[in-house]
């Protein structure tokens, strides 16, 4: 997740990621929306600022000079297809420009704004699926996917289902069944769902719509190619009202030749990288990019150190949406969930070793008071491997969160940002310069160092 996240932006030209494995005996945990990603996004993008600060070029212009472009080589080897930062970058600007200047700007506090972008994955990975088509014109679908709350097994797929057989999706029944009973699946996941799940569901649809087709051309009598199928009928093409119900046509199909049936197959195609890039790599390239723009402004209370979200705006990748309200939800929810990152969530370790925050007064998780309502922008037409050119959307939300309040914080006080979360005692911190400053003895003075320094050389055993 690293080594994607933190070379992902931009067009490095050259780049050496290091990565070292570090035992600890803190407390165990586990993967969470985005995992890695919004503290790696984090990290580059307060990064870039200071790059930009360095050498006096406004922050905004040089993401735009340098983010990831068509044919451009990534960090571990890829090369990725398409234009899509740059013209989500312009997209952004037009939103920026048509809305409302936020209230409370002659307030005494300090307001900031920033622009952060980010790169994250669908996680691709074998599915199978099945489609029996019932003689009552209806379709069940058998996975051994599972809904998690995203709404892509009762949403998506029953949409991909029904597009391709010209039914409503209401008429798409979901069977999730374990992988005794259903075909294998790698397990629901790093936004993979409709994309993986989808794809061979839509291969199980387009096995039936065959079939159909084939009695419904005998029972019409007109050829195969001839024919559509909408809104619940199978008609001659051109000829509205023409034909005859699915349902009828399944009804032949089961007393001439048996029940129709499909089933469908999808993995991952396998984006090749470049060889010894990444040995040993969980993923060695990303088979489905998704990026985000994120752009945020605050108001920091000087006396207080208290942060307020003022505006929130996302353009968000999603290669085609089949469910732009769903998609919306998952945005909104995701920039919440990253508020917390940003301003709320904490957990420190004590010399015992136990987490100090045991409770939800010590661990504050955003309140209804903190949500900030989304501008949002989905971005379509990034090439894509999913079906109808699909990517997940429910982790990308997430990503940028914590970087985008981070960065607009600090171009408000004007002082570096290099922790998280950004409680209202570290800001004044900050505001006041009784920071400390942090203390890294694993990060060598001379970069150069830190990329060539033989494993183990100069550490104590």
């Amino acid at each position: 997740m690293t080594a994607h996240t933190l070379g992902g932006n931009y067009s490095l030209g050259a780049v050496r990621l290091v990565s070292r494995a570090v035992y600890t005996n803190t407390a165990p945990n586990g993967a969470f929306r985005a995992c890695n990603g919004v503290y790696n996004t984090f990290a580059l993008e307060r990064h870039t600022d200071e790059i930009a600060a360095r050498i006096g070029m406004d922050a905004l212009a040089f993401r735009r000079r340098n983010v990831l472009g068509d044919g451009d080589l990534g960090a571990t080897g890829q090369v990725f297809e398409g234009d899509v930062l740059g013209p989500m970058l312009e997209r952004m600007d037009t939103m920026r420009d048509a809305a409302a200047t936020p209230p409370g700007r002659a307030d005494g506090r300090r307001h900031g704004r920033a622009t952060v972008v980010g790169t994250w994955f669908v996680f691709v990975g074998p599915s199978a699926a099945t489609v029996n088509m019932n003689a009552d014109g209806t379709a069940t679908l058998v996975t051994s996917g599972v809904e998690i709350g995203s709404g892509s097994m009762m949403q998506a797929l029953p949409q991909i289902v029904a597009g391709t057989l010209g039914l409503n999706p209401g008429n798409v029944i979901v069977r999730a069944a374990d992988t005794d009973a259903a075909g294998y699946d790698v397990g629901v996941g790093g936004g993979r769902t409709t994309v993986s799940l989808g794809a061979a569901s839509l291969s199980a649809a387009q096995e039936v719509r065959a079939k159909l087709l084939k009695v419904a051309s005998e029972m019409i009598e007109a050829a195969p190619e001839d024919l559509v199928m909408r809104s619940g009928r199978i008609e001659i093409a051109g000829a509205p009202g023409s034909g005859r119900l699915i349902s009828e046509v399944a009804a032949r199909a089961q007393v001439q030749i048996g029940p129709i049936s499909g089933t469908g197959a999808f993995t991952g195609a396998g984006v090749p990288a470049m060889p010894g890039c990444v040995a040993g790599h969980f993923i060695d390239a990303i088979d489905i990019p998704v990026f985000a723009v994120h752009d945020c402004e605050v108001a920091v209370d000087t006396e207080t150190g208290h942060v307020e979200v003022l505006s929130y705006r996302v353009v968000q990748d999603v290669g085609r949406a089949l469910n732009p309200r769903a998609i919306h939800g998952q945005i909104q929810g995701g920039v919440v969930q990253g508020l917390g990152y940003a301003l709320h969530e904490e957990v420190t370790i004590g010399s015992n070793g136990r987490v100090r925050q045991n409770g939800f007064e010590t661990y504050r998780v955003p309140l209804a008071l903190d949500v900030v309502p989304v501008e949002i922008n989905l971005y379509e037409g990034a090439p894509s491997i999913g079906p109808l050119g699909t990517k997940g959307a429910g982790e990308v939300p997430i990503l940028n969160v914590a970087a985008a309040v981070a960065c607009a914080v600090a171009n408000a006080i004007g002082k570096p940002i290099r922790e998280l979360p950004l409680t209202p005692p570290r800001v004044l911190e900050l505001l006041v310069d009784q920071k400390p400053a942090l203390s890294l003895p694993h990060i060598a003075e001379a970069w150069t160092n830190n990329l060539l320094r033989p494993h183990g050389a100069g550490e104590s055993h």
